[in-house]
């Protein structure tokens, strides 16, 4: 049978597919149909924070698909109900709506923006280089041109900010503002960090005229930068935070984390998700704070972060074309003063597997769980991929 045959044939085309075809995971490993071994330094584009496979997701998997997979959200089901409280316990006082993607979390802090701005409000400032999501909304608050040009015009009621500079932010500001959406660490952006004075001082201003401040930790939350999420590296707390990715761990669950003060404007019929918040998906996500918790991983994700960091800083010193290395946690980026895809196909050949992202960036985001070794290894890989571009 030939998988890649296949998938041209009757899989429409819109994803660049590369490599191999994988057939098993373990960890931070992949093996393909030939049986050859891939290190995997970013499982699921960040989405599989615990590794392929997990032993603990798979035995709770395993567990309640026996007992109860689905049921419609107009029905009780403790599953939720105990992910809505964990998820509140370890952030801020709020209520959580479920549902499939960080794109459709994305959608629902649009639509509740727009509650809250009781028609008279609706404009999101979004930041340059910025990326939300695929869907309409999610897109049109996306603050990249390239995804946007072939779907133009899309929605109304986007402005874009300069990342990081928070006169730029106000320039855009009017009466019809009602929110800022911010990444503290945009991902897909180039591994962008919001300094630490810039986010309070967004913060402040929000609250002083009423504007929400809803954070997008789909790439950064669950323990991706050393804290289960990422607001709590700076002094503030947002009014929406949206997860997704390691939420589940590799099954599909996002949450749209609203402050409990602000919550009594959305009613029953405003907004709804099929799939969203299943049995099955939000058993599997509370094991996955357990395990987190378990196995010490916010500790291991800073300690093994800041090791990569520095041993990027050194290969930073011997490789003329990294202009700079960015990140926090196990969230990292090299931007290059060349093209990026290139290098990561060659990383691809000798069986590592990063990302290339903003033309110029490569992007590691490793499971939390990863070994030193693994790291070690990686970084071997990626060296030898730097010296034959010399």
């Amino acid at each position: 049978m030939d998988i890649k045959k296949l998938y041209q044939q009757y899989s429409l085309n819109t994803y660049t597919r590369v490599g191999p075809v994988f057939v098993k995971g373990k960890g931070s490993w992949l093996w393909d149909d030939k049986g050859n071994k891939y290190l995997d330094l970013l499982p699921g584009w960040g989405v599989s924070i615990l590794g392929h496979c997990h032993p603990g997701i798979v035995k709770v998997i395993n567990q309640q698909v026996k007992k109860l997979m689905h049921l419609p959200n107009n029905l009780f089901f403790k599953e939720q109900a105990l992910l809505a409280e964990e998820i509140v316990k370890k952030s801020f006082p709020a209520k959580v709506f479920f549902a499939n993607s960080g794109a459709e979390s994305i959608e629902g802090a649009i639509k509740f923006s727009r509650l809250f701005g009781r028609g008279k409000r609706y404009e999101i400032i979004t930041m340059r280089n910025s990326f939300h999501g695929r869907t309409f909304g999610a897109l049109s608050a996306t603050a990249q041109s390239k995804y946007k040009k072939p779907f133009r015009p899309i929605l109304a009621g986007f402005k874009e900010a300069k990342f990081n500079d928070f006169e730029s932010f106000k320039s855009k500001v009017t009466p019809r503002t009602v929110a800022v959406l911010l990444e503290l660490i945009q991902g897909e952006g180039g591994i962008n960090l919001a300094d630490r004075g810039y986010v309070k001082q967004l913060r402040q201003y929000c609250q002083k005229h009423s504007l929400l401040f809803i954070v997008d930790e789909v790439q950064t939350g669950m323990g991706r930068t050393g804290k289960l999420f990422a607001y709590q590296n700076y002094p503030i707390k947002p009014d929406i935070m949206v997860l997704s990715k390691g939420l589940g761990a590799g099954v599909p669950v996002s949450a749209l984390v609203v402050n409990k003060a602000i919550t009594d404007i959305i009613k029953p019929g405003m907004h709804a998700s099929t799939f969203g918040g299943s049995p099955l998906v939000t058993r599997t996500s509370l094991e996955v704070f357990k395990i987190i918790e378990r196995e010490n991983l916010l500790v291991k994700a800073k300690t093994m972060g800041d090791y990569v960091y520095r041993k990027l800083s050194v290969l930073k010193d011997k490789y003329p074309f990294i202009k700079e290395v960015r990140g926090k946690g196990l969230m990292l980026g090299l931007e290059l003063s060349l093209d990026a895809q290139p290098l990561f196909l060659d990383c691809l050949n000798k069986k590592l597997v990063i990302n290339a992202t903003h033309k110029t960036v490569l992007r590691m985001l490793p499971a939390l769980n990863v070994s030193r070794d693994e790291l070690d290894q990686g970084l071997e890989i990626l060296e030898s991929v730097f010296k034959a571009a010399l």
